[in-house]
């Protein structure tokens, strides 16, 4: 539980439903890192816990959170490549090690969050999406395996958000403002990406390697970004490569920033697949639209061919494959190319 409101009332709808329900508080923070945390709120979760009448523990994570989550992040930039972090806390802390530590405390049998998402246990198991599609959060559910899912339930997974709203209206919950940004970066990312990696000058160049402007490290720059390149352009300019090796942001126009293949890495796949070739649709990121494409192997490498070119197909975010409604699996884009 963080203390919002979908946390919230998927506690007070399991209740209802007759389950002896437990909330865990996963301590991720220490001190005032706890206190700004832009999606966790202990005092929430105990005001919360009284309306409802269930148990509290706060279960601390914040070491391995540290570690697996931050320290992660950093690194990734450090490399050039743009993290999706909230997915990986998913697999490793929330259903993870979390799952793990609310179970030695608590003893419970099964695990449950706020996720608008839903999971199918009939002819296996499978997660789907949710029936909120403004709302749905398969696309950050991607790396969990089959044993997590068949010990999770997702309360929200067929309700609509304005509905838990109006539950929670009935309960006479606060509404909290929803984090949707990266809940250990306070301020701007660039002021955070600041304080842990140091500055590099080096070149901004166009794909034939006229030198266009200068900048303090790659790391600022993300595939696609548009605004705040420091370069004067008659037309508009985009982020079309980062080359960490040579320290060089590469530009170019919006065209060139569009993507045909990708190569997956650390993937998973929910559903059986036997590595020939299938048609499905992608996600490259969370709020983008899918888009039809296959996915195949070659030699040792799995590979995503998108039928349409896709937008700023970025290293390290990740892609999401679904079959309809239903999670396929996912992987970490490595590489993309026209």
């Amino acid at each position: 539980m963080s203390g919002g409101v979908d946390s919230s009332i998927a506690a007070y709808l399991l209740k209802k439903e007759g389950f002896e329900v437990y909330g865990a508080y996963f301590r991720l923070f220490k001190g005032k890192d706890e206190e700004a945390s832009r999606c966790c709120d202990l005092g929430g979760v105990v005001n919360v816990s009284k309306v409802i009448g269930i148990p509290v523990e706060v279960v601390d994570v914040s070491v391995e959170f540290e570690k697996n989550i931050v320290e992660y992040f950093i690194d990734a930039y450090k490399s050039g490549i743009t993290p999706n972090p909230c997915t990986v806390c998913n697999e490793k802390i929330k259903f993870g090690l979390g799952f793990e530590k609310a179970m030695e405390v608590f003893g419970a049998s099964l695990f449950a969050t706020g996720h608008y998402a839903i999971i199918e246990k009939e002819n296996g198991v499978h997660l789907k999406k949710g029936v909120d599609k403004h709302k749905d959060q398969s696309y950050m559910l991607w790396r969990l395996n089959k044993n997590s899912l068949e010990r999770t339930i997702f309360p929200l997974g067929k309700f609509t958000k304005e509905q838990v709203y109006q539950i929670a209206e009935g309960l006479y919950l606060p509404k909290r403002k929803e984090s949707e940004d990266v809940c250990f970066v306070q301020g701007s990312l660039i002021d955070f990406l600041k304080k842990h990696i140091p500055e590099k000058d080096g070149k901004i160049i166009n794909k034939k390697g006229e030198v266009l402007g200068r900048h303090k490290g790659v790391y600022f720059y993300t595939i696609g970004q548009r605004s705040g390149l420091g370069v004067s352009s008659g037309r508009p300019l985009y982020v079309i490569g980062l080359d960490i090796v040579h320290n060089y942001v590469i530009l170019g126009e919006r065209e060139e920033c569009y993507f045909k293949y990708a190569e997956i890495t650390e993937t998973n796949f929910i559903e059986n697949w036997s590595y020939e070739s299938v048609e499905l649709s992608g996600k490259v990121r969370y709020r983008s639209e899918e888009s039809g494409c296959i996915l195949k192997k070659d030699g040792d490498r799995i590979i995503i061919e998108f039928l349409t070119p896709q937008f700023a197909v970025t290293p390290g975010q990740s892609l999401v494959l679904y079959k309809g409604d239903t999670v396929f699996g996912g992987g970490v884009i490595s590489k993309a190319w026209l």
